[in-house]
């Protein structure tokens, strides 16, 4: 008997802007913010899939995001764009369709050069589960050998009353600057440049205090990159020894 075809749930202007969407994720993880483009909005983007699922055939739904992101021809992206419309709905869903999505969304962040600090608690949780940990499946990360304190080597020289940046956590203006500052009494202490909130933009002077002192430049590249513990968005060179992990 023929059957007919269930009238389409999901608008299909937002199934074709799936690649876009994912683009969009993707930016938005590098740099540390929300996706804020307008066209990906509650009430032209999101609603209108957001309240089927939870009012309609939510089997249909997924069926319909599904399929588009897997026929389209930026697959990768589309499925991050699908995976994180249905994560945003739910991103405990169990349904094997979705978690397809999120596992090969969970690939392609990786293949970007995403770090598992951009990854939500939920995603951590995902790869653990399908990889068994994040420090060498996901970030890449290998035990390195620090130098020892007689075989470490010579720091660009810091001048009494200057400072030199040394790491930054993520792009500015979001990223937290790490910074060397010699003091003219001849010691050194690290200090960082952060936003006042995350509504305040204004930076600010933070005295990273809990590192300590410190009578030569190399001591404190020792702490900081203990403290690190595996390379941080941007660093300076000779803080490169001091990470007790590095990145393949």
């Amino acid at each position: 008997m023929f059957q007919r075809k269930p009238k389409a749930i999901v608008p299909g202007e937002i199934l074709a802007l799936l690649p876009a969407y994912g683009a969009a994720v993707l930016s938005a993880r590098a740099a540390g913010q929300p996706v804020t483009d307008p066209q990906f909005g509650w009430e032209s983007f999101i609603g209108p899939v957001h309240t089927p699922l939870m009012l309609e055939d939510r089997d249909q739904v997924i069926a319909e995001i599904y399929d588009a992101a897997l026929n389209a021809t930026d697959r990768e992206k589309a499925a991050v764009g699908a995976y994180q419309l249905l994560a945003e709905f739910n991103p405990e869903l169990e349904d094997p369709r979705f978690l397809r999505l999120y596992d090969e969304s969970l690939e392609h962040m990786r293949a970007t050069g995403l770090s598992s600090m951009h990854l939500t608690r939920y995603e951590a949780n995902r790869w653990i589960a399908t990889h068994g940990e994040l420090g060498s499946s996901f970030d890449g990360l290998f035990e390195a050998q620090v130098p020892g304190v007689e075989e470490s080597p010579a720091a660009k020289a810091l001048e009494a009353g200057e400072s030199r940046m040394l790491a930054l956590t993520e792009p500015l203006p979001r990223g937290n600057a790490f910074f060397a500052e010699h003091r003219t009494d001849g010691t050194y202490v690290v200090y960082s440049e952060r936003r006042q909130s995350s509504d305040d933009p204004t930076r600010i002077r933070c005295e990273e205090s809990q590192l300590g002192t410190f009578d030569s430049l190399e001591g404190l590249l020792r702490a900081l990159g203990e403290m690190f513990g595996s390379p941080p968005h941007w660093y300076d060179e000779d803080l490169k020894p001091y990470f007790p992990y590095n990145r393949a």
